[in-house]
């Protein structure tokens, strides 16, 4: 290979990676869910029953079965241990063979640095595994457009009452990416929300915000690419 060759595909591969350093490092959350089906106050509330329910031993399992949340989540196993958030949404049974959730869950984080910030997790739980995986599909605040997954498992169970232990990994944008002047900001990371007297004096703290320099893949690193691979053709 011509030495002319070789830098310009270092070049190259510079070119293609160099959007990807926009991402953070991944961040490792570690907390429990508490699902409390039971009691005078619980957190999980079925909504829907599937045509299977009367037949069904434990509430909430048979096929078609949706159930809404307002789960926390704590430290530790331990369901009076520090409060770290409250797990949002509903999950539905969604398999004829077997126990099977489909879940959808916001995340809302309610202590440390990232109070106020939420992930958006959704995903096949099958309860009987001992480890299921589940994916990171978005997030506001700190892990505004966040990707990753969830390893979801058992901690403990009595009756339909579920501890679940979650290990979170996920990755967002970091502060090298810019955000264009005009785009909502979110009272989270310290804007100014709508105004007081009525107006709209603030951003808006929900809409898309546009980020630049933060695609792995966009039109200026493709035309970088063609013209590298060309010259680095023409020096073979």
């Amino acid at each position: 290979m011509a030495p002319h060759a070789a830098v310009l595909l270092t070049l190259l591969a510079l070119a293609l990676a160099a959007p990807l350093a926009a991402r953070a490092a991944d961040t490792h959350l570690h907390f429990f869910l508490h699902d409390q089906v039971s009691g005078s106050n619980p957190t999980a509330v079925q909504i829907i029953k599937g045509p299977g329910s009367t037949s069904s031993a434990i509430p909430g399992i048979a096929f078609g079965d949706t159930t809404v949340i307002d789960d926390a989540l704590t430290e530790t196993p331990s369901a009076t241990s520090a409060a770290v958030g409250r797990a949002q949404g509903y999950y539905m049974m969604s398999s004829q063979s077997g126990a099977v959730l489909m879940m959808c869950v916001n995340l809302l984080l309610t202590a440390g640095d990232y109070n106020g910030s939420t992930l958006a997790v959704i995903g096949r739980d099958d309860i009987m595994a001992t480890t299921r995986e589940l994916s990171v599909v978005g997030g506001t605040g700190k892990f505004r457009m966040a990707t990753g997954y969830v390893l979801w498992r058992t901690n403990s169970s009595s009756g339909p009452d579920v501890t679940a232990e979650l290990d979170v990994y996920v990755a967002a944008l970091n502060g090298t990416s810019t955000i264009a002047a005009d785009a909502p900001v979110s009272p989270i990371d310290g804007g100014a929300g709508a105004g007081t007297d009525g107006g709209a004096s603030g951003k808006s703290s929900s809409g898309a915000a546009a980020l630049r320099g933060a695609r792995p893949y966009g039109w200026a690193n493709a035309v970088v690419a063609a013209v590298l691979v060309a010259l680095a053709g023409c020096v073979w």
